[in-house]
């Protein structure tokens, strides 16, 4: 991805969701954007979180999305087929959730990952 498209990818993000960082580990990696306070839906848990993102393949592929692990619902579980992967040498939950995939615009990409926030309901 070439540098415009990155400042691009991070300025949408930033006004979407209020904040938003290039924390790409090293030149030559997939963009890394961190989100430090995305706001998830009730019954979720801390809200403010922190969500990270790595865009891989952009346009063409979605976006990977993980959040921060203590982010948990009501009954104090994580969402459903989650697993624990390690990002920034740091714990994030990744989980799995199906969506098709069109476009460029970088802020519908994360919005179609937050939807499973509210489709599960912890």
């Amino acid at each position: 991805m070439e540098q415009a498209e990155r400042e691009r990818v991070v300025s949408e993000l930033a006004c979407a969701f209020g904040a938003a960082a290039d924390v790409t580990p090293a030149p030559g990696q997939p963009l890394h954007v961190l989100l430090p306070a995305l706001e998830l839906p009730a019954p979720w848990r801390p809200s403010p979180a922190r969500a990270l993102t790595t865009w891989a393949g952009w346009p063409a592929q979605r976006p990977e999305f993980f959040i921060d692990q203590a982010v948990v619902g009501e009954s104090g579980s994580r969402p459903r087929s989650h697993s624990l992967v390690y990002q920034l040498g740091e714990p994030w939950t990744q989980f799995s959730f199906a969506f098709p995939w069109t476009g460029r615009d970088p802020a519908p990409a994360v919005q179609h990952w937050m939807t499973r926030f509210v489709k599960e309901r912890s």
